[in-house]
């Protein structure tokens, strides 16, 4: 049986995108610039200095970006099959940065998937212990193109970003996936598409007729969840402004050029999360890498003995994944280290923007409380 599957919630991006039963992992179809700089990175968060930035009050790259786990390739172990004792080739997974039995299952498991022949990158899952997120895909950056595009690329791209915000603010909403609100029904057609479960998915012409004077209505309509009372939502706005405050010096302190990369907003949106979190949400993400450790002792079972099972299984979600909200960075396929350039300008001032937004967000949403 195939355990494998196009992941949900998807809010922009490419398709192809796979993640696994238990929706731990994310398989994505990877250029060789994308991988290498999540290579670099990752080298970089093991070094033996890599936590000093945590002590000087700032927060590293690394933490911003999903957990790099390996790279899923088509390697030359090739097995045989049964019917016709022709060989297959065997997926295996090189530079591995996860020993754990999730990771070697999934080698045993590689050769279930249909991949095409393509190489993927093995990510964390960034929606994993979201039971109903609404996501939203921010692309920074005025210049949308790297050296390597050809004369129509540049011109195509030019343009999106002269007739977007991209140019005017440094941002433009890729996409998003929100569960149907009061403000959803007023859409445009054109806009979106009824998804399964109550969610709709709004896609990339939402955002490209967005203009400098509408597009806080569209950060009204991300946050715009029925289902969480206007203090939980002056909460995510406050905590995701403190997370575009901190990523805006952990920028100036990086000599990087990023292309088309993408801020990945997700907030819970069930209210008895809510309740069961007691509304504490953490800044940073979990560490992915820690977050599956065993959680096997007898005083967690012991104190939620007698409970009904979804009680329980509530209450076990809370020790593995305790936050309400999440802000990452993601898309690396034209990005790289450029020392001694100094920091990005590109994406710093779509930064920028984001900031002032959400002030101005702040100030309008608590003007209603």
């Amino acid at each position: 049986m195939n355990k494998y599957k196009e992941l949900e919630h998807k809010a922009a991006g490419h398709d192809g995108t796979l993640t696994d039963d238990e929706g731990l992992l994310v398989f994505k179809p990877a250029l060789t610039q994308e991988i290498d700089f999540y290579k670099a990175v990752h080298q970089l968060s093991t070094a033996s200095n890599a936590d000093d930035s945590f002590s000087n009050g700032d927060v590293p790259l690394y933490s911003w970006m999903p957990t790099f786990l390996g790279v899923l390739d088509e390697g030359t172990t090739t097995t045989t099959t049964e019917s016709d004792g022709a060989a297959v080739p065997q997926y295996v997974l090189e530079d591995p940065h996860m020993d754990s039995t999730i990771l070697k299952q999934v080698v045993e498991d590689t050769d279930k998937i249909t991949l095409n022949k393509k190489k993927y990158i093995v990510l964390e899952n960034l929606l994993h212990g979201f039971k109903k997120p609404n996501v939203l895909d921010i692309k920074l950056g005025k210049i949308l193109y790297d050296e390597n595009a050809t004369a129509d690329k540049r011109q195509r791209l030019t343009m999106v970003s002269n007739t977007t915000t991209s140019s005017t603010l440094g941002f433009r909403i890729c996409g998003m996936k929100i569960r149907q609100n009061s403000v959803t029904d007023y859409l445009s057609q054109d806009h979106y598409e009824n998804d399964f479960n109550n969610y709709v998915f709004i896609n990339k012409k939402f955002g490209r007729t967005r203009t400098q004077k509408d597009i806080k209505d569209a950060f009204k309509l991300y946050f715009g969840a029925d289902t969480l009372s206007k203090e939980r939502i002056s909460s995510l706005l406050t905590i995701f402004l403190q997370r575009l405050q901190l990523f805006y010096n952990t920028l100036l302190n990086q000599e990087i050029r990023m292309i088309s990369s993408s801020l990945l907003f997700i907030y819970e949106t069930d209210s008895d999360r809510w309740d069961i979190l007691n509304n504490e949400d953490s800044m940073l993400r979990d560490n992915f890498l820690q977050s599956d450790d065993d959680d096997d002792d007898d005083d967690d079972d012991d104190e939620y003995e007698g409970e009904d099972n979804e009680v329980l299984t509530a209450k076990n979600s809370r020790l593995k994944h305790s936050q309400l909200s999440s802000m990452s960075l993601i898309d690396f396929a034209h990005s790289k280290f450029t020392p001694g350039q100094g920091y990005d300008e590109n994406v710093i001032e779509g930064v920028e923007s984001l900031i002032q937004k959400f002030k101005d967000l702040i100030e309008d949403h608590n003007g209603t409380l």
